[in-house]
C-alpha cells in the first residue's frame, strides 16, 4: 500500500447548478473531469490523502473581503458560498491540523472579484481567496502573514486589487501574458 509523505485534504465542489454556458471552458464537467481521475488513479486510495466536504461561506464572511453592490444576497449564488467554504474548510483543515496540506478544487472561481463586488468579473462574483484569507485572520488572529500564489492562466486582477496595500499579503499570479 502507498502512503502518502504528508497529510493531504482533497475538497470538491463542481458546482452542478453554476456555468457560463455549456460548451465555456467555465463549466461543472471541468472538476468532473479532474475529479474522475483522482478516482480513477486511485488517489484517493492512497493513505494519508483523505476527500472532504466543502463548508459553506457566510454573508459575513464575504463582507470581510468584499464590499458588495447593493448586496452580498443579490451578487452571490449559493454555489458561489459553498466554493468560498470550500477553500475556508481548507484552510481549516491545515490550521487545526488535520492535514499538513489541502487543496480545495472548487467552482465558482473568484481571482477576478474585486475589493468592491457589483457583478461577475471573468466568471468571479466573489473572491474566493480572499473570503479564505480574512476568514484566517479572523479566527487565527495570530497569523500575521499570508502568501498566494496564483497558477491560472489569467491574471488573478481581483486578488491584486484586494491585497495591493496590504503589507501582510504577499501576491503571485503566474500567467500567460495575453500575447
Amino acid at each position: 500500500m502507498i502512503t502518502a509523505q504528508r497529510k493531504t485534504g482533497l475538497i470538491f465542489f463542481p458546482a452542478y447548478d453554476w456555468e457560463i454556458s455549456p460548451s465555456h471552458p467555465e463549466r461543472q464537467e471541468r472538476l468532473l473531469y479532474t475529479q474522475d481521475q483522482v478516482l480513477e488513479e486511485g488517489v484517493l486510495d492512497i493513505e494519508g490523502i483523505t476527500e472532504f466536504k466543502a463548508g459553506i461561506a457566510t454573508e459575513k464572511d464575504v463582507l470581510r473581503a468584499h464590499f458588495c453592490v447593493p448586496d452580498v444576497e443579490s451578487r452571490v449564488t449559493p454555489s458561489h458560498m459553498v466554493s468560498a467554504g470550500g477553500c475556508i474548510e481548507a484552510a481549516r483543515l491545515v490550521l487545526e491540523k488535520t492535514t499538513d496540506n489541502a487543496f480545495a478544487l472548487v467552482r465558482p472561481p473568484g481571482h477576478h472579484a474585486m475589493r468592491v463586488v457589483h457583478g461577475a468579473r471573468g466568471f468571479c462574483n466573489i473572491n474566493i481567496e480572499a473570503v479564505m484569507i480574512e476568514w484566517v485572520r479572523k479566527n487565527y488572529p495570530h497569523i500575521k502573514r499570508v502568501a498566494v500564489v496564483d497558477t491560472d492562466c489569467h491574471h488573478g486582477d481581483g486578488t491584486q486589487d484586494v491585497y495591493w496595500n496590504d503589507p501582510n499579503v504577499l501576491y503571485i499570479s503566474l500567467h500567460q501574458d495575453g500575447r
